[in-house]
């Protein structure tokens, strides 16, 4: 039976949010990328969440690592559609 309780709406969110910025990363426009990374800094919120509640510690060692990676691509698809969008005026 499904229980309505935080732990279950942070992985609802988690998931979702996830499966949102999957789609969106995967555009050919730099701005709809852009828009994948942000989404993947928010999925931060109820994963770390997760992990803290399930005591799995030693994933959050990586979580820099990987904000660090999405920062880095963000930046990039903002320079990209900046580019971009000045070469095409």
């Amino acid at each position: 039976m499904f229980e309505l309780s935080l732990f279950n709406s942070a992985q609802f969110a988690d998931q979702g949010l996830s499966l949102l910025g999957t789609l969106l990363l995967t555009s050919l426009s730099a701005r709809t990328r852009m828009y994948g990374f942000i989404t993947f800094i928010v999925v931060n919120i109820p994963g770390i969440y997760l992990l803290v509640v399930t005591e799995l510690w030693w994933i959050l060692v990586v979580t820099p690592l990987w904000l660090y990676l999405n920062y880095r691509g963000f930046i990039n698809n903002y320079r990209e559609h900046r580019d971009h969008k000045i070469g095409s005026t």
